[in-house]
């Protein structure tokens, strides 16, 4: 599984979203404390933030986050009012490669997922994607199933949807398709200059992965944070509840959904 941080609210640097505090994103790269699987998070890392237009920016590698020295005093220069950064603990049998890094970046829109459809390639690849129109087939990059619903999900967006019916439909989509006795952890993150979508679930008798929320925290006052783990000491972080749907708002506001299943 692997590991997030979303903030919205005033602009901060984005080296705090990635460096800050004693158990920062940076550090659970190699010493995570709530992985449902897998040890570490090596396999890659991505920064997704608002750039001068408003559409996101992105930064992958398929590396650990820990080779590239100059990567603190780079984010140090940048700072953003939203903004998603991820480590990549790669799905078993998934290449990785610069195509599986989350964030993905569509259309004015970022996506990360954290969990798995299980045994996505073998059984339920050709299935999930067949919805899609003939173009945004043609856009997939990868063989990942977070590229593929991220896809569904844009594809439901511009069928109607609001982020979380769209998510909540990818969701559903994937719950009809497993088999007896399977089950995914599957937490879907959703964000543009509107602000930042998250959808907390789970599929089967899964737990769901670890979330954890706080507001207006001493480096970002007056801004909301979701992170996989708390990224310090600081008592105000609090577990977000399995089954939830969230916004953080641009301003930095936070505002639980009730997110209906999908038809």
């Amino acid at each position: 599984m692997c590991r997030l941080v979303t903030y919205a609210g005033p602009p901060v640097p984005l080296e705090a979203l990635v460096f800050h505090g004693s158990h920062s994103l940076y550090r659970q790269s190699w010493a995570p404390r709530e992985l449902l699987s897998g040890s570490v998070n090596a396999d890659g890392y991505g920064i997704v933030w608002c750039g001068p237009d408003g559409g996101p920016v992105r930064l992958a590698r398929a590396e650990p986050i820990w080779y590239d020295g100059d990567l603190r005093r780079l984010l140090s220069t940048i700072e953003t009012p939203i903004a998603q950064a991820t480590l990549r603990n790669a799905t078993p049998g998934l290449p990785v490669d610069r195509a599986g890094v989350l964030p993905f970046v569509r259309e004015g829109w970022a996506f990360s997922l954290n969990g798995a459809v299980p045994a996505f390639r073998q059984r339920h690849m050709r299935a999930l994607r067949t919805p899609l129109s003939g173009e945004r087939y043609a856009s997939l990059t990868g063989v990942s199933d977070a590229e593929t619903l991220f896809l569904g999900v844009l594809q439901g967006i511009d069928e109607g949807r609001t982020p979380h019916q769209a998510m909540r439909a990818q969701v559903d989509a994937v719950a009809a398709r497993l088999e007896d006795g399977a089950s995914a952890a599957l937490t879907l993150v959703l964000s543009s200059e509107r602000g930042i979508f998250t959808l907390h679930t789970a599929v089967g008798d899964s737990a769901c992965n670890s979330l954890y929320h706080v507001d207006s925290p001493a480096w970002a006052p007056g801004g909301s944070v979701f992170a996989s783990e708390p990224l310090d000491d600081d008592g105000a972080w609090t577990p977000v509840p399995a089954g939830s749907a969230w916004t953080q708002h641009p301003d930095g506001r936070v505002e639980r959904v009730v997110v209906a299943p999908s038809d």
